[in-house]
């Protein structure tokens, strides 16, 4: 007869048959592995600086307004055709060959400077101060000082007058004629301009409005057609 131990005993033995092969199978299952962490993604590379813009003309209006401008110069070879602007150009920048197809082409402009405001600048404003009439001996690669007189129309100017060119000065959406005023070369060499000016005059239209600006430039020639040799290193090199 079997006792209240034997049967313990017997109870003991056969939860131990059945527990150790299932501890077993748990202990030999393979751990699963952490999931691989996902890959960094790669970074975009880092888009180039912007290119400095360097300042232009600086600009001060007392008739018929008010005003003050300050415009740029940028050295990137492809530019917006609205943002402000100052430009300098002369046939002492061309090379021989190009000097010779200008003079063939009587295009050959000794000096001319440009400067504009953006154009949703408000109020904006854009001129040009150049001679046609001028031989490039007339206005040599030097510092100098020239007058601006009004454009002589069919005439030609003096040797040596500069004019406000184009449409005359764009003040807002008018027009305005340079009458007269000076142009200083404070530096004129084979990396770009420097000086002053002042231009007086009236508006074109109604003729009863005058003008009157004054101001600075300090602007590297840009070496392209006609340019080819320019010495600034200021400009990025086209792409």
């Amino acid at each position: 007869m079997r006792t209240v131990a034997d049967t313990s005993r017997f109870l003991a033995v056969l939860l131990t048959a059945v527990l150790l092969p299932a501890c077993k199978r748990q202990s030999d299952a393979v751990a699963p592995k952490p999931a691989a962490e996902p890959a960094a993604a790669e970074s975009a590379p880092a888009p180039e600086p912007a290119a400095k813009l360097l300042d232009a003309c600086k600009i001060k209006m007392t008739a018929p307004e008010a005003h003050e401008w300050k415009t740029f110069w940028n050295p990137a070879h492809t530019r917006s055709a609205s943002e402000s602007a100052g430009s300098v150009s002369s046939f002492h920048w061309a090379n021989a060959a190009e000097q010779k197809s200008a003079n063939e082409m009587h295009v050959a402009v000794p000096f001319e400077l440009g400067c504009s405001s953006d154009r949703d600048a408000k109020p904006s404003i854009a001129f040009n101060i150049v001679t046609y009439d001028s031989k490039v001996t007339d206005v040599p690669m030097a510092p100098g000082t020239y007058p601006i007189a009004a454009k002589a129309s069919p005439a030609k100017n003096k040797p040596g007058q500069f004019i406000v060119g184009g449409l005359g000065l764009i003040f807002g959406d008018s027009m305005f004629a340079g009458k007269s005023g000076t142009l200083k070369l404070e530096r004129f060499d084979a990396e770009g301009a420097k000086g002053s000016f002042t231009i007086d005059g009236n508006e074109i239209l109604t003729g009863s409005r005058p003008l009157h600006i004054e101001g600075t430039f300090d602007i590297p020639c840009r070496k392209g057609l006609l340019q080819s040799a320019c010495k600034s290193d200021k400009a990025e090199p086209p792409k």
